[in-house]
């Protein structure tokens, strides 16, 4: 399937590459979670060594062609641009995607000779596989346990519009051939599974369940949870769902299976259904504006109350709320209008609130919702097993997730060789 934004052109990179200032302290490089040398990868565009550009690409991040399509730049690089001061940022992903386009992956780095050290990873997502390929640099073994296919979030979820799943499976498969000892088909949930076997532990499972809504009878046929459309949509497959649907949610997965949907089939009515307005919205900008050019529509002040239907869906019965003060995290508080309730008839209600934890690993400390505790150097209250990514840190991007399995593999790595965590 073909995705939604192309490439720059060579002539459109070089042009934007001129624009950079090349600044001496690199905002852009310090609000990248992994710190990707901006300026350096630039400056090989402006000279048209796109194979040195890769490589510095490469030896800061496993993940280069993914994040090179859907990493949320208006957050991290772009946001901290000081050409923005002038006229405009410079489009760093853009530029990063031109080089992974026209380039050709190859092993730049350099490998040491693996010890008997042997670390579990549980988990073959983002974080985990970061995690993987700095253990392998540095002669570490590593076994990955994942019980269905490698690649996490951006191999299963992100629509294929954004994300080839080719582009997920090429980079999983080059950090599985030169940095992974083995892969195991095995669900872990318990450290007394392994713990055993293995000099340390990484736990990167991510969150594996969705929120739900307490009055949403999701026994009604209709009813769905977006990750598993995601799913299909990713696999492929059409999700046959009728032609109006409502999506309950104002973050990115309920943006992006809105927009998913409605690229399905232009003729479905696809509405977005959010108790705040569109400045609340927890969506990235560039996802909010694929979804508006797409055709999605936008319930915005309603407050989901009960699916009507009796076996199959019928309709969300929604109440208006209206927008109040401003809480600690800086959004507006909603608050319910009375009397004002209505009925949005509906074909479908997809459930898009969030994601949580499941239960597993009883034996490290955990918070009220369910993540994992770690210290300053990622590890648990448990000597020897450490945890990033989403199960840490809750929902977040790619790049983070990149970024806490650099950082872990660095403190593994020290644990190991009888650091001060021992």
């Amino acid at each position: 399937m073909e995705e939604a934004k192309r490439s720059l052109s060579k002539e459109e990179a070089v042009i934007e590459a001129e624009r950079c200032l090349y600044c001496y302290d690199a905002p852009c490089e310090k609000a990248c979670p992994v710190n990707v040398p901006v300026p350096e990868f630039i400056q090989s565009i402006r000279t048209s060594n796109l194979k040195g550009a890769r490589e510095i690409l490469e030896e800061a991040h496993p993940l280069i062609e993914t994040c090179g399509r859907v990493c949320p730049e208006e957050s991290f690089c772009q946001a901290s641009c000081a050409r923005a001061k002038i006229d405009s940022p410079v489009k760093i992903r853009e530029l990063h995607r031109f080089v992974t386009d026209n380039t050709d992956p190859f092993l730049n780095l350099t490998l040491q000779k693996l010890s008997r050290k042997k670390v579990a990873i549980i988990g073959g997502g983002p974080a985990g596989l970061a995690c993987a390929r700095e253990l392998g640099r540095n002669g570490i073994n590593s076994v990955i346990f994942e019980k269905k296919d490698l690649g996490g979030i951006p191999a299963h979820e992100i629509s294929p519009e954004r994300l080839e799943r080719l582009i997920v499976e090429r980079e999983v498969k080059f950090i599985l051939k030169n940095f992974v000892s083995e892969v195991k088909d095995k669900k872990i949930t318990s450290l007394s599974d392994i713990e055993k076997s293995f000099d340390a532990i990484f736990i990167s499972t991510g969150l594996t369940g969705e929120l739900e809504l307490e009055n949403i009878n999701k026994n009604l046929r209709g009813v769905y949870f977006a990750r598993e459309l995601l799913k299909i949509a990713k696999s492929g497959l059409k999700t046959g769902l009728g032609k109006r649907v409502g999506v309950i949610g104002g973050g990115n997965v309920a943006i992006e299976i809105a927009t998913v949907l409605k690229r399905e089939n232009p003729e479905r009515d696809v509405e977005v259904v959010y108790r705040r307005g569109l400045k609340e919205l927890k969506a990235f900008k560039d996802e909010i504006e694929e979804a508006t050019n797409a055709g999605v529509t936008f319930q915005f002040l309603a407050i989901p109350l009960e699916v009507i239907g009796d076996e199959r869906v019928k309709g969300l019965r929604v109440r208006r709320a209206r927008l109040g003060a401003f809480d600690s995290s800086g959004r507006r508080v909603f608050e319910e209008v009375p009397d004002s309730d209505f009925v949005i008839p509906l074909e479908a209600v997809i459930i898009a609130i969030g994601q949580k934890a499941s239960e597993y690993f009883p034996e490290v400390e955990k918070t009220e919702d369910g993540l994992i505790k770690v210290n300053e150097e990622y590890m648990t209250e448990v000597k020897g097993v450490f945890a990033g990514g989403d199960i840490v840190r809750g929902a977040s991007t790619i790049v983070e997730s990149v970024h806490d399995g650099k950082e872990a593999a660095a403190f593994i790595e020290e644990y190991l060789e009888g650091g001060k965590n021992v």
